[in-house]
């Protein structure tokens, strides 16, 4: 082939290639008018004008095109509010008709194809799931049931402080390990993390590799969720990485559902507090008001969104970067006071006093 009919031939295959990945969007263009923005570039759209730091790029945008902007990502049409009163549009007035989430492939692979809470589409489905953790999850009821599991996990953190004597010990991890335990027995009763003295526990290692791994995934930028007409050629191999990462995740799940299964069907009841999960086995068989049953993936997908979330979102924004020292400094009682306030969130009850003084003579 002459050098000529290269460049032709390769100028033609670039065109068809450009209409192919725009074809939805010319097929599906609206008349109605858009919000204002900037001029997207083709096929990368709008994607260079959020720079390295968005959120400063997305402000400054909303100062020239006003609060309520139009972005093309990729091929993702997007649209903006950047103020308070637009927001509440969304959010408030109009909640209903922007209730689900934009797709994307975490929620695709890990999240059993959008089948819990977090990404669930709005509809009988979710409702039914909201219903569920709102009853046995977050009611005061179920707060007061499980007291129990928050002094326990109180007890094990307040023995491991002690226990660390001159030594400086990182305390933003250490109250993650007692949240993440503390609602790992809520959800599916055991540690998820260990017992919190950095003793060694190969299951509690996994699944911290498997959550630090899921926060790398999550938080890297993929082509397929912006340019959708290649998603199914991963490009970067993200979506191959999630499926392996989910993998793992069924089936730590599928172990500790069926362990549950076995333990209800003995049919001794002589467990005292029950979990979440053994009561979501037990509601499998009822239906809701819309007839509709709770299968076993909405109930790994749903204890995976709840376990994650509080794994992924560590008390590190009452701790800082504080570490524990005794004796070390003057700054240790304001650290003491702290934790005393994080140990009444996850203490509530008067003994959390107790807790308080026992670190304070440990200190002394």
């Amino acid at each position: 082939m002459t050098p000529l009919g290269l460049v032709l031939s390769s100028l033609i295959v670039a065109v068809v290639v450009f209409f192919l990945l725009n074809l939805r969007t010319l097929l599906n263009r609206q008349p109605g008018r858009l919000p204002p923005g900037p001029k997207p570039w083709p096929l990368i759209g709008n994607l260079p004008h959020l720079g390295s730091v968005p959120h400063h790029s997305i402000a400054a945008m909303a100062r020239t095109y006003g609060p309520l902007m139009h972005l093309r990502l990729g091929s993702v049409h997007v649209v903006v509010a950047a103020s308070s009163s637009v927001a509440a549009q969304f959010l408030k007035t109009h909640d209903a008709n922007f209730s689900s989430r934009p797709p994307n492939s975490g929620a695709k692979h890990i999240a059993y194809n959008y089948q819990d809470l977090v990404f669930a589409p709005y509809g009988p489905r979710w409702r039914m799931l909201r219903k569920i953790c709102s009853l046995h999850l977050f009611s005061a009821k179920a707060l007061d049931d499980f007291r129990h599991v928050r002094q326990e996990e109180v007890a094990v953190l307040t023995r491991a402080l002690v226990r660390s004597g001159a030594s400086p010990v990182n305390l933003g991890q250490l109250l993650n390990v007692c949240t993440t335990n503390a609602i790992g027995r809520v959800m599916v009763g055991k540690r998820v993390f260990g017992d919190g003295t950095g003793g060694g526990d190969p299951k509690a290692d996994e699944f911290k590799e498997m959550v630090v791994e899921l926060m790398v995934l999550s938080g890297v930028f993929n082509i397929g969720d912006f340019v959708p007409s290649l998603e199914w050629l991963d490009l970067q191999g993200i979506a191959a990485k999630m499926k392996k990462l989910h993998g793992r995740f069924d089936c730590w799940l599928s172990t500790i559902l069926e362990e549950h299964k076995m333990d209800g069907a003995d049919g001794s009841g002589s467990q005292k507090h029950t979990d979440l999960l053994s009561t979501l086995v037990a509601l499998k068989e009822t239906t809701d008001g819309e007839g509709g049953k709770l299968t076993d993936t909405e109930i790994k997908a749903l204890l995976l969104g709840e376990v994650i979330e509080r794994a992924w979102n560590p008390p590190s924004r009452l701790t800082g970067n504080l570490k524990y020292k005794r004796g070390s400094s003057r700054g240790t009682e304001r650290v003491l006071a702290r934790a005393c306030f994080r140990f009444q969130f996850l203490f509530p009850q008067r003994k959390h006093k107790s807790l308080c003084n026992r670190m304070q003579r440990a200190q002394n």
